[in-house]
């Protein structure tokens, strides 16, 4: 096992020899050098959260974890309403306003929230040999009634939580966390075959039936 972060105020805690400094939009691992790969609540930090998660993947053998925010209607809401952030001021406030933010730094980053269908799309255009073997979960994770700093908050979830816990029961995919496993395709798209290792078109794939051309000029 390894891990890794910009940030190695931690360091000190992980097994001697399982640490590692990384970025995770740049991974200085060659392709396929882990079995899994995993993350939690760390890509929204990024400055592409994109590129990050399609390291993970490049460097993964047999697929990714990734723990992020969900975008969806009810998260939307929240954050118009004031009762959730659009920027994760406390991430950097938290450490004395000095990291924490957008590539560690102290500015306070997007926290970009997933949608599933993106997750497939960009595994789908980066890697086009096959189809990606992708599961979602979802999960409530509400800020502390005590914790929160913002009275509306506070207020909001105090009356509005039980409901919005039974309604999430109800509504999985209102939830506002998200899991991804994603496994790298098992089988190539019918129209690719391998040629001495290297990957290209099946000339011999039967090609859907294509309309007839009509001559349009008599």
């Amino acid at each position: 096992m390894v891990v890794s972060n910009l940030d190695e105020a931690f360091a000190s805690l992980v097994p001697k020899g399982c640490w590692s400094y990384q970025n995770a939009q740049s991974l200085s691992y060659e392709d396929n050098t882990f079995d899994w790969v995993f993350v939690s609540e760390g890509l929204h930090h990024c400055r592409s959260p994109h590129r990050g998660l399609l390291e993970m993947y490049r460097v993964c053998r047999e697929g990714i974890v990734v723990i992020e925010a969900r975008d969806n209607t009810l998260m939307r809401l929240a954050v118009r309403a004031g009762l959730a952030l659009r920027y994760e001021l406390t991430a950097v406030t938290s450490q004395s306003c000095n990291a924490g933010g957008l590539d560690n730094t102290s500015v306070p980053n997007h926290i970009y929230r997933w949608t599933e269908a993106e997750i497939i799309k960009t595994l789908r255009s980066y890697d086009p040999s096959g189809e990606p073997q992708v599961e979602f979960r979802y999960g409530l994770r509400l800020p502390s009634k005590d914790a929160s700093t913002n009275p509306r908050q506070r207020f909001a979830l105090q009356v509005g939580g039980p409901v919005l816990l039974a309604l999430t029961t109800i509504c999985k995919r209102q939830r506002n966390q998200l899991a991804i496993i994603a496994r790298r395709p098992t089988a190539l798209y019918p129209w690719l075959r391998y040629n001495k290792n290297q990957l290209e078109f099946n000339p011999g794939y039967a090609q859907p039936h294509q309309p007839r051309k009509i001559n349009l000029s008599s």
